[in-house]
Protein backbone atom coordinates (compact mmCIF):
# COMPACT_ATOMS: atom_id res chain seq x y z
CA UNK A 1 0.00 0.00 0.00
CA UNK A 2 1.82 3.44 -1.16
CA UNK A 3 2.13 6.24 1.58
CA UNK A 4 -0.51 9.24 1.14
CA UNK A 5 1.77 12.47 -0.19
CA UNK A 6 1.51 15.06 1.89
CA UNK A 7 -0.82 18.09 0.90
CA UNK A 8 2.22 20.40 -0.19
CA UNK A 9 3.23 17.57 -2.29
CA UNK A 10 0.02 17.40 -4.14
CA UNK A 11 -0.39 20.88 -4.85
CA UNK A 12 3.17 20.89 -6.65
CA UNK A 13 1.98 18.20 -8.79
CA UNK A 14 -1.52 20.31 -9.63
CA UNK A 15 0.45 23.41 -10.41
CA UNK A 16 2.93 21.37 -12.84
CA UNK A 17 0.15 19.76 -14.61
CA UNK A 18 -2.06 23.05 -15.03
CA UNK A 19 1.16 24.49 -16.44
CA UNK A 20 1.96 21.56 -19.03
CA UNK A 21 -1.80 21.79 -20.24
CA UNK A 22 -1.12 25.71 -20.87
CA UNK A 23 1.96 25.21 -22.98
CA UNK A 24 -0.08 22.37 -24.93
CA UNK A 25 -2.72 24.68 -25.83
CA UNK A 26 -2.35 26.49 -29.08
CA UNK A 27 -2.20 29.86 -29.42
CA UNK A 28 -4.30 32.33 -31.86
CA UNK A 29 -3.01 31.95 -35.66
CA UNK A 30 -1.40 28.90 -34.38
CA UNK A 31 -0.68 26.10 -37.76
CA UNK A 32 -4.22 24.46 -36.82
CA UNK A 33 -6.01 27.47 -38.62
CA UNK A 34 -6.86 27.14 -42.30
CA UNK A 35 -4.04 26.67 -44.72
CA UNK A 36 -4.24 29.95 -46.74
CA UNK A 37 -5.32 32.99 -44.26
CA UNK A 38 -7.39 35.57 -45.91
CA UNK A 39 -5.64 38.98 -45.86
CA UNK A 40 -7.05 41.36 -43.84
CA UNK A 41 -10.63 43.08 -45.20
CA UNK A 42 -12.36 46.09 -43.90
CA UNK A 43 -15.34 44.12 -45.04
CA UNK A 44 -16.37 40.45 -44.89
CA UNK A 45 -15.96 38.38 -47.83
CA UNK A 46 -19.53 37.99 -49.47
CA UNK A 47 -18.97 34.06 -49.63
CA UNK A 48 -17.96 31.91 -46.62
CA UNK A 49 -14.81 30.30 -46.24
CA UNK A 50 -14.38 26.60 -46.51
CA UNK A 51 -15.77 24.87 -43.94
CA UNK A 52 -12.66 22.60 -42.10
CA UNK A 53 -12.94 18.35 -42.58
CA UNK A 54 -15.02 17.12 -39.87
CA UNK A 55 -12.46 16.57 -36.73
CA UNK A 56 -12.91 13.20 -34.71
CA UNK A 57 -15.78 12.60 -32.09
CA UNK A 58 -14.69 11.30 -28.70
CA UNK A 59 -15.46 7.52 -30.04
CA UNK A 60 -12.85 8.59 -32.61
CA UNK A 61 -14.83 8.46 -35.77
CA UNK A 62 -15.55 10.98 -38.23
CA UNK A 63 -19.05 13.08 -38.23
CA UNK A 64 -20.98 12.14 -41.58
CA UNK A 65 -21.62 14.36 -44.03
CA UNK A 66 -22.76 14.57 -47.59
CA UNK A 67 -20.67 12.36 -50.06
CA UNK A 68 -20.06 12.83 -53.74
CA UNK A 69 -20.48 9.55 -55.23
CA UNK A 70 -18.97 9.37 -58.97
CA UNK A 71 -21.77 8.62 -61.67
CA UNK A 72 -19.62 7.12 -63.98
CA UNK A 73 -20.14 9.71 -66.87
CA UNK A 74 -18.43 13.37 -67.04
CA UNK A 75 -20.64 16.45 -68.13
CA UNK A 76 -16.99 18.35 -69.32
CA UNK A 77 -16.28 14.53 -71.51
CA UNK A 78 -20.09 14.67 -72.70
CA UNK A 79 -19.47 17.77 -74.55
CA UNK A 80 -15.80 17.97 -75.37
CA UNK A 81 -16.30 18.30 -78.72
CA UNK A 82 -19.21 21.00 -78.26
CA UNK A 83 -18.18 23.59 -75.46
CA UNK A 84 -16.77 23.99 -72.39
CA UNK A 85 -18.68 22.87 -69.41
CA UNK A 86 -18.84 25.08 -66.39
CA UNK A 87 -19.98 25.88 -62.90
CA UNK A 88 -19.01 28.49 -59.95
CA UNK A 89 -16.19 28.50 -57.75
CA UNK A 90 -16.34 29.37 -53.82
CA UNK A 91 -14.17 28.44 -51.38
CA UNK A 92 -16.07 25.15 -50.64
CA UNK A 93 -14.53 23.75 -54.10
CA UNK A 94 -11.40 23.09 -52.40
CA UNK A 95 -13.16 20.38 -50.03
CA UNK A 96 -15.06 17.74 -50.31
CA UNK A 97 -17.67 16.54 -51.43
CA UNK A 98 -17.89 20.19 -53.37
CA UNK A 99 -14.13 19.45 -54.99
CA UNK A 100 -14.40 15.96 -56.56
CA UNK A 101 -17.98 16.73 -57.66
CA UNK A 102 -16.61 20.03 -59.74
CA UNK A 103 -13.73 18.04 -60.57
CA UNK A 104 -15.31 15.27 -62.23
CA UNK A 105 -18.15 16.95 -63.90
CA UNK A 106 -16.61 20.11 -64.55
CA UNK A 107 -13.42 21.88 -67.03
CA UNK A 108 -14.35 25.26 -66.28
CA UNK A 109 -15.16 27.79 -63.38
CA UNK A 110 -16.23 31.37 -62.47
CA UNK A 111 -15.96 32.94 -59.05
CA UNK A 112 -19.44 33.45 -57.31
CA UNK A 113 -18.31 36.21 -55.95
CA UNK A 114 -14.82 36.53 -54.71
CA UNK A 115 -14.01 39.00 -58.10
CA UNK A 116 -16.71 40.88 -57.79
CA UNK A 117 -15.47 44.48 -57.17
CA UNK A 118 -15.80 45.07 -53.41
CA UNK A 119 -14.48 41.64 -52.78
CA UNK A 120 -11.04 42.61 -54.99
CA UNK A 121 -11.21 45.96 -53.50
CA UNK A 122 -12.47 46.10 -50.47
CA UNK A 123 -11.46 49.93 -49.56
CA UNK A 124 -9.75 52.15 -51.99
CA UNK A 125 -6.30 51.21 -53.11
CA UNK A 126 -6.18 47.80 -51.07
CA UNK A 127 -6.77 44.74 -53.67
CA UNK A 128 -7.53 41.03 -51.18
CA UNK A 129 -5.76 38.58 -53.73
CA UNK A 130 -5.76 35.78 -51.57
CA UNK A 131 -8.64 33.87 -51.97
CA UNK A 132 -8.34 34.56 -56.08
CA UNK A 133 -4.97 33.35 -56.05
CA UNK A 134 -6.10 30.08 -54.19
CA UNK A 135 -8.91 29.85 -56.92
CA UNK A 136 -6.15 30.39 -59.72
CA UNK A 137 -3.93 27.73 -58.29
CA UNK A 138 -6.57 25.17 -57.78
CA UNK A 139 -7.65 26.05 -61.42
CA UNK A 140 -3.94 25.28 -62.53
CA UNK A 141 -2.97 22.53 -60.75
CA UNK A 142 -6.27 20.68 -62.16
CA UNK A 143 -6.64 21.54 -65.71
CA UNK A 144 -9.33 23.79 -65.60
CA UNK A 145 -10.12 27.18 -67.11
CA UNK A 146 -10.92 30.29 -65.24
CA UNK A 147 -13.36 33.27 -65.81
CA UNK A 148 -13.06 36.15 -64.57
CA UNK A 149 -16.22 38.00 -63.25
CA UNK A 150 -16.96 40.16 -62.74
CA UNK A 151 -14.39 43.94 -63.26
CA UNK A 152 -16.99 47.20 -63.61
CA UNK A 153 -21.00 45.93 -61.77
CA UNK A 154 -23.15 48.17 -60.06
CA UNK A 155 -24.16 46.24 -57.60
CA UNK A 156 -20.70 44.96 -54.73
CA UNK A 157 -18.84 47.70 -55.77
CA UNK A 158 -18.47 49.27 -52.60
CA UNK A 159 -19.28 52.43 -51.46
CA UNK A 160 -15.96 54.66 -53.59
CA UNK A 161 -16.04 52.80 -57.11
CA UNK A 162 -17.81 55.65 -59.36
CA UNK A 163 -19.13 56.80 -56.12
CA UNK A 164 -18.00 60.87 -57.82
CA UNK A 165 -19.08 63.78 -59.10
CA UNK A 166 -15.45 64.51 -60.09
CA UNK A 167 -15.40 62.69 -63.54
CA UNK A 168 -11.55 62.17 -63.87
CA UNK A 169 -11.39 60.85 -60.49
CA UNK A 170 -14.35 58.38 -61.29
CA UNK A 171 -12.10 57.08 -64.73
CA UNK A 172 -8.87 57.42 -62.80
CA UNK A 173 -11.26 54.61 -60.69
CA UNK A 174 -12.30 52.76 -63.12
CA UNK A 175 -8.67 52.37 -64.55
CA UNK A 176 -6.79 51.57 -61.63
CA UNK A 177 -9.52 48.84 -60.46
CA UNK A 178 -9.90 46.72 -63.67
CA UNK A 179 -5.63 47.42 -64.56
CA UNK A 180 -4.47 46.09 -61.18
CA UNK A 181 -6.88 43.05 -61.26
CA UNK A 182 -6.00 42.49 -64.80
CA UNK A 183 -2.87 42.74 -64.67
CA UNK A 184 -2.49 40.89 -61.29
CA UNK A 185 -3.79 37.39 -63.23
CA UNK A 186 -2.55 38.19 -66.89
CA UNK A 187 -1.97 35.22 -69.16
CA UNK A 188 -4.09 33.12 -66.41
CA UNK A 189 -7.26 33.56 -66.87
CA UNK A 190 -9.60 32.67 -70.09
CA UNK A 191 -11.78 35.58 -70.16
CA UNK A 192 -13.00 38.32 -68.32
CA UNK A 193 -16.76 39.51 -67.80
CA UNK A 194 -15.74 43.11 -67.77
CA UNK A 195 -18.76 45.16 -67.74
CA UNK A 196 -22.41 43.31 -66.14
CA UNK A 197 -25.54 44.64 -66.56
CA UNK A 198 -25.60 47.46 -67.66
CA UNK A 199 -28.76 47.98 -69.71
CA UNK A 200 -32.06 48.66 -68.39
CA UNK A 201 -35.11 46.27 -68.31
CA UNK A 202 -38.25 47.03 -69.97
CA UNK A 203 -37.87 49.46 -72.48
CA UNK A 204 -37.33 48.87 -76.28
CA UNK A 205 -34.31 50.53 -78.30
CA UNK A 206 -34.75 54.24 -79.82
CA UNK A 207 -35.86 54.53 -83.34
CA UNK A 208 -32.77 56.43 -83.84
CA UNK A 209 -31.11 53.01 -82.46
CA UNK A 210 -29.55 55.05 -79.36
CA UNK A 211 -28.75 52.33 -77.12
CA UNK A 212 -26.84 54.82 -74.87
CA UNK A 213 -30.20 56.07 -73.97
CA UNK A 214 -31.31 52.09 -72.87
CA UNK A 215 -28.39 52.08 -70.26
CA UNK A 216 -29.03 51.66 -65.88
CA UNK A 217 -28.58 54.27 -64.16
CA UNK A 218 -25.64 52.73 -62.66
CA UNK A 219 -23.02 55.16 -60.59
CA UNK A 220 -20.46 54.41 -63.29
CA UNK A 221 -23.14 56.23 -65.72
CA UNK A 222 -23.81 59.14 -63.72
CA UNK A 223 -19.84 59.75 -62.90
CA UNK A 224 -18.16 59.34 -66.64
CA UNK A 225 -21.37 59.09 -68.46
CA UNK A 226 -21.65 56.04 -71.59
CA UNK A 227 -17.76 56.35 -71.97
CA UNK A 228 -17.16 54.17 -69.23
CA UNK A 229 -18.47 51.03 -70.90
CA UNK A 230 -16.04 51.78 -73.40
CA UNK A 231 -13.11 52.61 -71.45
CA UNK A 232 -13.58 49.28 -69.52
CA UNK A 233 -13.08 47.33 -72.54
CA UNK A 234 -10.01 49.17 -73.51
CA UNK A 235 -8.60 49.18 -70.23
CA UNK A 236 -9.20 45.66 -69.33
CA UNK A 237 -7.48 44.98 -73.37
CA UNK A 238 -4.63 47.17 -72.42
CA UNK A 239 -3.97 44.94 -69.07
CA UNK A 240 -4.09 41.55 -70.80
CA UNK A 241 -3.85 41.66 -74.56
CA UNK A 242 -4.96 37.81 -74.88
CA UNK A 243 -7.86 37.90 -72.41
CA UNK A 244 -11.29 37.78 -73.92
CA UNK A 245 -13.75 40.02 -73.04
CA UNK A 246 -16.96 40.05 -72.78
CA UNK A 247 -20.54 41.78 -71.73
CA UNK A 248 -22.27 39.96 -69.52
CA UNK A 249 -26.32 40.72 -68.93
CA UNK A 250 -29.50 38.35 -67.98
CA UNK A 251 -32.92 38.39 -69.72
CA UNK A 252 -30.87 38.60 -72.92
CA UNK A 253 -33.79 36.34 -74.40
CA UNK A 254 -35.83 39.50 -74.26
CA UNK A 255 -36.09 40.53 -78.16
CA UNK A 256 -35.95 44.08 -76.67
CA UNK A 257 -32.96 43.93 -74.44
CA UNK A 258 -31.02 41.61 -76.92
CA UNK A 259 -32.15 44.55 -79.71
CA UNK A 260 -30.28 46.91 -77.22
CA UNK A 261 -27.16 44.97 -76.96
CA UNK A 262 -26.68 44.02 -80.09
CA UNK A 263 -26.87 47.65 -81.49
CA UNK A 264 -24.29 48.49 -78.15
CA UNK A 265 -21.61 45.79 -79.22
CA UNK A 266 -21.94 46.43 -82.75
CA UNK A 267 -21.42 50.39 -82.28
CA UNK A 268 -18.38 49.67 -79.99
CA UNK A 269 -16.99 47.09 -82.08
CA UNK A 270 -17.25 49.53 -85.15
CA UNK A 271 -15.52 51.79 -83.08
CA UNK A 272 -12.56 49.42 -82.68
CA UNK A 273 -13.21 48.69 -79.13
CA UNK A 274 -12.40 45.25 -77.77
CA UNK A 275 -15.02 43.34 -76.95
CA UNK A 276 -15.12 39.57 -78.60
CA UNK A 277 -18.04 37.78 -76.45
CA UNK A 278 -21.64 38.33 -75.03
CA UNK A 279 -22.44 36.45 -71.99
CA UNK A 280 -25.87 35.25 -71.57
CA UNK A 281 -26.78 34.74 -68.06
CA UNK A 282 -29.36 32.17 -68.51
CA UNK A 283 -31.34 32.94 -65.22
CA UNK A 284 -34.44 30.97 -66.75
CA UNK A 285 -37.07 28.96 -64.88
CA UNK A 286 -39.39 26.05 -66.50
CA UNK A 287 -41.32 28.09 -67.94
CA UNK A 288 -38.72 29.88 -71.01
CA UNK A 289 -39.20 30.08 -74.34
CA UNK A 290 -36.42 28.30 -76.13
CA UNK A 291 -37.63 30.21 -79.43
CA UNK A 292 -36.81 33.15 -77.53
CA UNK A 293 -33.11 32.14 -76.44
CA UNK A 294 -32.31 30.55 -80.21
CA UNK A 295 -33.06 33.93 -81.53
CA UNK A 296 -30.86 36.01 -79.66
CA UNK A 297 -27.66 33.29 -79.73
CA UNK A 298 -28.27 33.83 -83.61
CA UNK A 299 -28.49 37.59 -83.37
CA UNK A 300 -25.32 38.00 -81.42
CA UNK A 301 -23.48 35.30 -83.35
CA UNK A 302 -24.28 37.40 -86.63
CA UNK A 303 -21.69 40.23 -84.73
CA UNK A 304 -18.67 37.79 -85.39
CA UNK A 305 -18.14 37.67 -81.23
CA UNK A 306 -18.42 34.42 -78.93
CA UNK A 307 -21.44 33.87 -77.11
CA UNK A 308 -21.58 32.00 -73.86
CA UNK A 309 -24.03 31.11 -71.61
CA UNK A 310 -22.48 32.30 -68.38
CA UNK A 311 -24.85 31.62 -65.54
CA UNK A 312 -27.18 28.93 -66.40
CA UNK A 313 -29.86 27.68 -63.50
CA UNK A 314 -33.44 26.87 -64.17
CA UNK A 315 -35.98 27.21 -61.53
CA UNK A 316 -38.67 25.70 -60.86
CA UNK A 317 -41.44 28.23 -59.62
CA UNK A 318 -44.43 26.29 -58.01
CA UNK A 319 -42.06 24.15 -55.93
CA UNK A 320 -43.04 23.78 -52.34
CA UNK A 321 -40.15 22.44 -49.82
CA UNK A 322 -39.19 20.04 -52.07
CA UNK A 323 -39.87 19.16 -56.22
CA UNK A 324 -42.17 16.14 -57.12
CA UNK A 325 -41.26 13.72 -59.58
CA UNK A 326 -43.32 15.93 -62.02
CA UNK A 327 -42.32 19.25 -61.36
CA UNK A 328 -38.47 17.44 -61.39
CA UNK A 329 -38.70 15.92 -64.74
CA UNK A 330 -40.34 18.92 -65.81
CA UNK A 331 -37.41 20.85 -65.37
CA UNK A 332 -35.10 18.63 -66.93
CA UNK A 333 -37.31 18.60 -70.29
CA UNK A 334 -36.12 21.99 -70.48
CA UNK A 335 -32.68 21.65 -69.90
CA UNK A 336 -32.76 18.63 -72.12
CA UNK A 337 -34.60 21.15 -74.63
CA UNK A 338 -31.57 24.23 -74.20
CA UNK A 339 -29.03 21.33 -74.15
CA UNK A 340 -30.33 19.85 -77.47
CA UNK A 341 -30.32 23.80 -78.87
CA UNK A 342 -26.71 24.85 -77.67
CA UNK A 343 -25.50 21.96 -79.49
CA UNK A 344 -27.21 22.90 -82.43
CA UNK A 345 -25.33 26.34 -82.15
CA UNK A 346 -21.81 24.67 -81.01
CA UNK A 347 -19.94 26.55 -83.94
CA UNK A 348 -20.99 29.89 -81.77
CA UNK A 349 -21.13 29.07 -78.45
CA UNK A 350 -18.01 28.73 -76.16
CA UNK A 351 -19.22 28.16 -72.64
CA UNK A 352 -21.92 27.16 -70.94
CA UNK A 353 -21.74 27.69 -66.86
CA UNK A 354 -23.83 26.47 -64.45
CA UNK A 355 -24.56 29.11 -61.82
CA UNK A 356 -24.23 26.12 -59.19
CA UNK A 357 -23.84 22.71 -58.53
CA UNK A 358 -26.30 21.51 -55.69
CA UNK A 359 -29.79 22.83 -54.95
CA UNK A 360 -29.23 23.50 -51.19
CA UNK A 361 -26.43 26.10 -52.00
CA UNK A 362 -27.94 27.63 -54.77
CA UNK A 363 -28.99 31.73 -54.61
CA UNK A 364 -32.25 30.37 -55.78
CA UNK A 365 -31.77 27.47 -53.37
CA UNK A 366 -36.14 26.98 -52.63
CA UNK A 367 -36.60 27.32 -56.52
CA UNK A 368 -34.29 24.01 -56.76
CA UNK A 369 -32.04 25.02 -59.66
CA UNK A 370 -29.53 23.03 -60.50
CA UNK A 371 -28.36 19.31 -61.54
CA UNK A 372 -27.43 17.87 -57.98
CA UNK A 373 -29.90 17.61 -54.95
CA UNK A 374 -28.46 18.48 -51.49
CA UNK A 375 -27.19 15.44 -50.48
CA UNK A 376 -25.00 15.70 -54.06
CA UNK A 377 -26.73 13.19 -55.39
CA UNK A 378 -27.51 13.64 -59.40
CA UNK A 379 -31.73 14.99 -60.21
CA UNK A 380 -33.69 14.01 -63.39
CA UNK A 381 -31.84 17.00 -64.95
CA UNK A 382 -27.99 15.73 -64.67
CA UNK A 383 -29.17 12.82 -67.03
CA UNK A 384 -31.34 15.41 -69.39
CA UNK A 385 -28.04 17.42 -70.07
CA UNK A 386 -26.06 14.32 -70.72
CA UNK A 387 -27.42 13.28 -73.58
CA UNK A 388 -30.85 15.42 -74.34
CA UNK A 389 -31.88 13.96 -77.49
CA UNK A 390 -32.03 10.40 -75.51
CA UNK A 391 -33.83 12.46 -72.89
CA UNK A 392 -36.35 13.80 -74.75
CA UNK A 393 -37.51 10.76 -76.13
CA UNK A 394 -37.81 8.63 -73.18
CA UNK A 395 -40.53 11.04 -72.47
CA UNK A 396 -41.87 11.38 -75.65
CA UNK A 397 -40.99 14.97 -76.66
CA UNK A 398 -38.97 13.99 -79.97
CA UNK A 399 -41.52 14.93 -82.19
CA UNK A 400 -43.31 18.36 -83.08
CA UNK A 401 -45.63 19.43 -79.78
CA UNK A 402 -49.67 19.02 -79.99
CA UNK A 403 -51.52 22.08 -80.61
CA UNK A 404 -55.01 22.66 -79.23
CA UNK A 405 -57.23 23.35 -81.81
CA UNK A 406 -60.69 25.51 -81.20
CA UNK A 407 -63.53 27.26 -83.69
CA UNK A 408 -65.12 30.57 -84.05
CA UNK A 409 -68.41 30.98 -85.30
CA UNK A 410 -69.80 33.57 -87.50
CA UNK A 411 -71.73 36.44 -86.29
CA UNK A 412 -71.80 39.74 -85.11
CA UNK A 413 -73.32 40.08 -81.47
CA UNK A 414 -73.98 43.50 -79.16
CA UNK A 415 -71.55 44.45 -76.45
CA UNK A 416 -73.43 44.54 -73.99
CA UNK A 417 -72.18 42.14 -71.50
CA UNK A 418 -75.82 39.86 -72.10
CA UNK A 419 -75.61 36.08 -73.67
CA UNK A 420 -77.98 36.53 -76.50
CA UNK A 421 -78.89 33.54 -78.67
CA UNK A 422 -76.28 33.75 -81.31
CA UNK A 423 -73.70 32.74 -78.46
CA UNK A 424 -75.61 29.68 -78.19
CA UNK A 425 -74.17 27.69 -81.60
CA UNK A 426 -70.47 28.36 -80.56
CA UNK A 427 -68.26 25.76 -79.11
CA UNK A 428 -67.71 25.92 -75.23
CA UNK A 429 -63.89 26.77 -74.55
CA UNK A 430 -63.17 25.70 -71.25
CA UNK A 431 -60.44 27.64 -68.99
CA UNK A 432 -59.24 25.33 -66.20
CA UNK A 433 -55.76 24.82 -66.47
CA UNK A 434 -54.09 25.86 -63.11
CA UNK A 435 -50.85 28.17 -63.23
CA UNK A 436 -50.59 28.46 -59.77
CA UNK A 437 -50.63 25.94 -56.86
CA UNK A 438 -53.73 27.58 -55.88
CA UNK A 439 -56.81 26.11 -57.88
CA UNK A 440 -59.52 29.82 -58.12
CA UNK A 441 -61.96 30.71 -60.40
CA UNK A 442 -62.72 29.15 -63.50
CA UNK A 443 -64.93 29.70 -66.37
CA UNK A 444 -66.00 29.26 -70.14
CA UNK A 445 -65.15 31.07 -73.25
CA UNK A 446 -67.49 31.54 -76.46
CA UNK A 447 -65.97 33.47 -79.49
CA UNK A 448 -67.09 34.56 -82.72
CA UNK A 449 -66.48 36.54 -85.86
CA UNK A 450 -67.09 39.07 -88.40
CA UNK A 451 -64.73 40.54 -91.75
CA UNK A 452 -63.55 43.27 -88.40
CA UNK A 453 -63.41 41.66 -85.15
CA UNK A 454 -63.05 38.63 -83.07
CA UNK A 455 -65.94 38.72 -80.23
CA UNK A 456 -65.41 36.73 -76.97
CA UNK A 457 -67.98 35.77 -74.01
CA UNK A 458 -66.74 34.97 -70.99
CA UNK A 459 -68.61 33.19 -67.80
CA UNK A 460 -66.60 33.36 -64.65
CA UNK A 461 -67.22 31.20 -61.54
CA UNK A 462 -65.53 33.28 -58.63
CA UNK A 463 -67.84 33.75 -55.57
CA UNK A 464 -65.25 36.20 -54.06
CA UNK A 465 -64.46 39.91 -56.53
CA UNK A 466 -62.01 42.03 -55.84
CA UNK A 467 -59.95 44.87 -57.20
CA UNK A 468 -58.08 46.60 -54.57
CA UNK A 469 -54.30 45.91 -56.09
CA UNK A 470 -53.09 48.72 -57.85
CA UNK A 471 -52.31 46.05 -60.57
CA UNK A 472 -55.03 45.51 -62.87
CA UNK A 473 -53.43 42.08 -63.64
CA UNK A 474 -54.30 40.94 -59.74
CA UNK A 475 -58.05 41.90 -60.34
CA UNK A 476 -60.59 39.46 -60.71
CA UNK A 477 -60.48 39.70 -64.46
CA UNK A 478 -60.37 38.06 -67.73
CA UNK A 479 -57.37 38.34 -70.66
CA UNK A 480 -57.53 37.22 -74.38
CA UNK A 481 -54.25 36.61 -76.12
CA UNK A 482 -54.81 37.00 -80.21
CA UNK A 483 -52.32 36.30 -82.56
CA UNK A 484 -53.90 37.57 -86.06
CA UNK A 485 -51.60 35.72 -87.98
CA UNK A 486 -51.00 32.81 -86.17
CA UNK A 487 -46.79 33.41 -86.12
CA UNK A 488 -47.02 31.94 -82.45
CA UNK A 489 -43.50 33.74 -81.62
CA UNK A 490 -41.34 33.97 -78.70
CA UNK A 491 -42.38 37.61 -78.91
CA UNK A 492 -45.13 40.17 -79.66
CA UNK A 493 -45.18 40.81 -83.54
CA UNK A 494 -47.14 43.91 -84.53
CA UNK A 495 -50.56 41.79 -84.69
CA UNK A 496 -50.67 40.54 -81.48
CA UNK A 497 -52.27 41.65 -78.71
CA UNK A 498 -53.32 41.27 -74.88
CA UNK A 499 -56.73 42.19 -73.47
CA UNK A 500 -57.89 42.64 -69.98
CA UNK A 501 -61.04 43.03 -68.40
CA UNK A 502 -61.78 43.13 -64.83
CA UNK A 503 -65.23 42.04 -63.69
CA UNK A 504 -66.46 45.80 -63.83
CA UNK A 505 -65.19 46.46 -66.93
CA UNK A 506 -62.33 48.27 -66.31
CA UNK A 507 -59.77 47.74 -69.93
CA UNK A 508 -56.03 47.23 -69.37
CA UNK A 509 -53.76 45.83 -71.93
CA UNK A 510 -50.36 44.47 -72.50
CA UNK A 511 -48.38 44.70 -76.05
CA UNK A 512 -51.78 45.29 -78.46
CA UNK A 513 -52.07 46.90 -82.14
CA UNK A 514 -54.42 49.05 -81.20
CA UNK A 515 -56.99 50.11 -78.70
CA UNK A 516 -59.33 51.91 -81.24
CA UNK A 517 -61.87 49.85 -81.66
CA UNK A 518 -61.91 47.67 -78.43
CA UNK A 519 -64.80 47.18 -77.13
CA UNK A 520 -66.15 45.48 -73.99
CA UNK A 521 -68.63 45.25 -70.93
CA UNK A 522 -69.19 43.32 -68.33
CA UNK A 523 -71.74 42.26 -65.42
CA UNK A 524 -71.81 40.46 -62.37
CA UNK A 525 -73.72 37.62 -61.78
CA UNK A 526 -75.42 35.80 -59.09
CA UNK A 527 -71.79 33.24 -59.15
CA UNK A 528 -69.51 35.15 -60.36
CA UNK A 529 -68.88 36.93 -63.61
CA UNK A 530 -69.59 38.05 -67.03
CA UNK A 531 -67.30 39.84 -69.89
CA UNK A 532 -68.07 40.54 -73.35
CA UNK A 533 -65.46 41.91 -75.80
CA UNK A 534 -64.65 43.14 -79.41
CA UNK A 535 -60.98 43.08 -80.75
CA UNK A 536 -60.61 45.07 -83.26
CA UNK A 537 -58.29 43.16 -86.33
CA UNK A 538 -55.33 44.33 -88.31
CA UNK A 539 -56.51 43.11 -91.66
CA UNK A 540 -60.38 41.87 -92.58
CA UNK A 541 -60.64 38.04 -92.23
CA UNK A 542 -62.32 35.14 -94.01
CA UNK A 543 -63.63 32.32 -93.67
CA UNK A 544 -61.21 29.52 -93.37
CA UNK A 545 -58.64 31.61 -91.04
CA UNK A 546 -56.62 30.41 -88.63
CA UNK A 547 -55.21 32.74 -86.15
CA UNK A 548 -53.62 32.30 -82.82
CA UNK A 549 -55.79 32.13 -79.24
CA UNK A 550 -55.67 31.55 -75.73
CA UNK A 551 -58.13 32.71 -72.76
CA UNK A 552 -56.51 33.59 -69.22
CA UNK A 553 -58.79 33.93 -66.02
CA UNK A 554 -56.87 36.01 -63.00
CA UNK A 555 -58.63 35.10 -59.60
CA UNK A 556 -58.01 37.74 -56.53
CA UNK A 557 -58.66 37.04 -52.80
CA UNK A 558 -60.60 39.68 -50.75
CA UNK A 559 -57.29 41.41 -49.84
CA UNK A 560 -56.64 41.83 -53.65
CA UNK A 561 -53.46 39.62 -54.09
CA UNK A 562 -54.18 37.16 -57.19
CA UNK A 563 -53.75 33.85 -56.07
CA UNK A 564 -54.59 31.79 -59.29
CA UNK A 565 -53.92 31.58 -62.72
CA UNK A 566 -56.38 29.52 -64.84
CA UNK A 567 -55.46 28.98 -68.89
CA UNK A 568 -57.22 27.43 -71.80
CA UNK A 569 -53.74 26.29 -73.61
CA UNK A 570 -50.67 27.61 -72.42
CA UNK A 571 -49.00 25.87 -69.35
CA UNK A 572 -47.22 28.69 -68.35
CA UNK A 573 -47.48 32.21 -66.78
CA UNK A 574 -45.22 33.81 -70.16
CA UNK A 575 -48.56 34.36 -72.69
CA UNK A 576 -47.84 38.23 -72.03
CA UNK A 577 -44.67 37.79 -73.91
CA UNK A 578 -45.12 34.38 -75.54
CA UNK A 579 -47.06 32.97 -77.82
CA UNK A 580 -45.71 30.02 -78.79
CA UNK A 581 -47.83 27.43 -76.74
CA UNK A 582 -51.38 29.20 -77.56
CA UNK A 583 -54.12 27.37 -79.58
CA UNK A 584 -55.12 27.39 -83.58
CA UNK A 585 -58.28 29.42 -83.56
CA UNK A 586 -60.66 28.56 -86.85
CA UNK A 587 -62.39 31.06 -88.06
CA UNK A 588 -65.79 28.93 -89.54
CA UNK A 589 -69.33 30.06 -91.08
Amino acid sequence: MCKPRSLKSRIITMLLMISLAAFMLPGCGADNQTSVTPEPTPTPEPTPEPTPSPSPSASGTKKKGPVYEPTGYSLAEAYSEYFLIGTIYTPNTLVDPERSLVLDQFNCITPENIMKPDSMQPSEGYFGFTLPDAMVKFAEENNLKVVGHTLVWHQQSGRFLGQTSDREKAIEQLRNHITTVVSHYKGRIMSWDVVNEAVNDGMPLPADGDWTKCLRNTQWLRSIGPEYIEMAFRFAHEADPDAKLYYNDYNLNDEHKANIVYAMVKDLREKGVPIHGIGMQGHYSTDVSIESVENSIKKFSELGVEVSITELDITVNDAAGSLTQEQEIRQAITYAKLFKLFKQYKDAIVRVTFWGTIDSKSWRSHMFPCLFRGDYTPKEAYFAVLNPEKYLADHGLGGAKEVKKIQAMYGTPKIDGVKEELWDKCPEIHVNNPIMAWEGAKGVVRVLWDENFVYCFIEVEDPVLNKDSSNPYEHDSVEIFLDQNNGKTAYYEDDDGQYRVNFEGYESFGSVPGKEGFKSAAKTTPNGYVVEMAIPLVKPASEGMVMGFDAQINDSNDQGVRVSIMKFSDLTDNTWQNLENIADLELVK
